[in-house]
């Protein structure tokens, strides 16, 4: 991997919130960056699935769409079938630089 490469994604920002919410034909999402939101569903699990299975997926989504690894911590919202998720940048390279 070639350090310094940008990638295509880098336009949208950080990463910064996520919403996952069920309706009856699947779960939907909108990921809140720093200059833009991306929404859509997940095509799996389907919508009668436990949380913790589209929390999973939901992560994964969010990998993919920020383009590295993240943590999300899940809160459940006062709606029903409603998480919000506060997202963490993990370090994309965990080596320490030296000068």
């Amino acid at each position: 991997m070639t350090r310094g490469r940008k990638h295509w994604r880098d336009g949208l920002g950080s990463p910064k919130a996520f919403v996952l919410y069920r309706t009856p034909d699947a779960w939907r999402f909108a990921m809140y960056f720093s200059g833009a939101v991306v929404d859509g569903h997940l095509s799996q699990p389907s919508a009668d699935s436990e949380p913790d299975e589209a929390q999973t997926a939901a992560h994964s989504k969010a990998e993919d769409l920020s383009g590295r690894p993240l943590t999300i911590s899940w809160e459940a919202n006062d709606e029903p079938d409603w998480w919000t998720g506060t997202i963490t940048t993990e370090p994309t390279d965990p080596t320490p630089r030296h000068p």
